[in-house]
């Protein structure tokens, strides 16, 4: 295979990614089964086909049966349902059941619930101690939310939180990283056990993630791979026999994962995951990612801290960037003035910049500007050779236009001048008169 061969099967496996239903998966994963009930009989209206293997009658015997009638106490349990399974889609526990059918002689099993896609999807899962859980967790969180409140920086919380939701489920490696506005991850923080490599300052591209599982992480906060070499338990019937169509499992903690993603996973290997969404703002701001070399199981009740705690991390990001946001407008105001005050001092933009170099550098934290005249090309700071500022200068005017120009990338949007993108990385410029080819431009690295 040739390497424009390589890139173009790359290019087509992106593309199908891109393009894939993963919330319409037809299957969970077998660490629990489903039943999908009618919302007003709780009649099964589709069950997975693993229920045999955790209850012992096929999935075609429990289709058509009605809850309260599966379950010792079904009674009590359908007054729980109704108090806790609200019109909202994230997943609650209901209760820890034990059923009245089946072979199923183990302990009781965590029942969690959801309304969407016009049914009850009730999820069965291995329960644990819920008290004891709760009791051991709570500091934890406690403590995570004592700790936000004298960290200086986004960074510095981020590894707070890496530190508490390894502590949480002790997975062998925990980072946390943003997306930038091209949708790339940086890895702002990270604990690793040994043996595990480290991704600390390293940076995953837009690709790794599609835009449709950036949806679904915005939807759902949390998701668990408990094994990727997994064999996904298929839906019976395969549609939602009230939609007639596949079932939105969006919200589902069990729903099957993209058998790209678990490959993705093996080459890292990678045997199980969780993803804490970070969410400011009601966008994707970041993630809090897990991994383990070996299965690992996550109980709810530490997917509920861990949610928890990412929605404080969310929180606490979204004042803190508030926060630095407010003090740079102020502080852009104040060098505004000074720079007007300057200017109207000496009755000229280009005396005045000059003489307050630092604030015009500061006013769009750049390392390097340019002042350009009529008569005069003066560089301050750290900027680009002069012929290739000129250069730039020359483009600008056959542009046309006076609106703003701006970019993070030079050697992506102005090709023509490859020197200048050698020297610079991002500029703004900005037209001082309608008349003449006179700007103020600004560079960074």
């Amino acid at each position: 295979m040739t390497p424009g061969d390589t890139s173009a099967a790359l290019a087509r496996a992106t593309d199908n990614c891109a393009k894939e239903l993963i919330h319409l998966p037809g299957s969970i994963q077998p660490h629990g089964f489903m039943l999908v009930l009618d919302p007003h009989s709780l009649a099964v209206l589709q069950v997975s086909d693993n229920v045999q293997r955790w209850l012992g009658e096929p999935a075609a015997w429990w289709l058509g049966r009605v809850l309260p009638e599966l379950l010792h106490g079904g009674e009590q349990v359908v007054r729980l349902l109704a108090e806790r399974a609200s019109e909202e889609h994230k997943p609650v526990h209901v209760a820890d059941v034990r059923f009245a059918v089946g072979t199923y002689q183990g302990p009781p099993i965590a029942l969690m619930v959801h309304r969407y896609d016009s049914v009850l999807i009730a999820e069965f899962e291995p329960a644990s101690d819920v008290l004891a859980a709760y009791a051991s967790l709570y500091p934890l969180v406690r403590t995570f939310i004592g700790q936000l409140q004298g960290a200086d920086s986004i960074e510095q919380v981020c590894a707070q939180a890496v530190a508490e939701v390894k502590r949480i489920t002790g997975f062998g490696r925990v980072k946390a990283y943003r997306f930038d506005p091209a949708g790339d991850g940086l890895v702002l923080a990270e604990q690793a056990d040994e043996g595990y490599p480290s991704y600390l300052g390293l940076c995953f591209p837009a690709s790794d993630i599609p835009p449709q599982a950036r949806a679904l992480y915005c939807a759902n906060r949390i998701r668990v791979i408990e094994d990727a070499n997994y064999v996904a338990a298929a839906l019976l019937p395969a549609l939602n026999p009230l939609t007639g169509q596949p079932l939105d499992l969006s919200h589902a903690a069990l729903r099957s994962v993209s058998p790209v993603h678990l490959q993705y996973m093996r080459n890292m290997r990678t045997l199980a995951s969780m993803s804490i969404s970070i969410v400011v703002r009601g966008r994707l701001w970041g993630l809090i990612s897990c991994h383990h070399a070996e299965p690992r199981p996550v109980r709810f009740q530490s997917r509920t801290a861990c949610e928890l705690l990412g929605s404080v991390l969310s929180l606490q990001i979204e004042s803190m960037e508030l926060q630095v946001r407010n003090q740079r407008l102020l502080g852009v105001r104040q060098q505004i003035v000074q720079l007007l005050s300057a200017m109207a001092d000496r009755d000229s933009v280009r005396d005045g910049a000059l003489a307050l170099s630092d604030t015009l550098l500061g006013f769009v934290q750049a390392r390097g500007a340019a002042i350009i005249t009529a008569s005069s090309c003066d560089l301050v700071g750290d900027a680009p050779d002069r012929q290739h500022v000129l250069a730039l200068t020359d483009w600008l005017a056959e542009r046309g236009g006076h609106e703003v120009f701006h970019t993070d990338n030079v050697s992506r949007d102005i090709p023509n001048l490859p020197a200048l993108g050698r020297q610079v990385g991002g500029l703004l410029a900005v037209a001082i008169s309608e008349i003449h080819s006179h700007y103020l431009i600004w560079f960074k690295p």
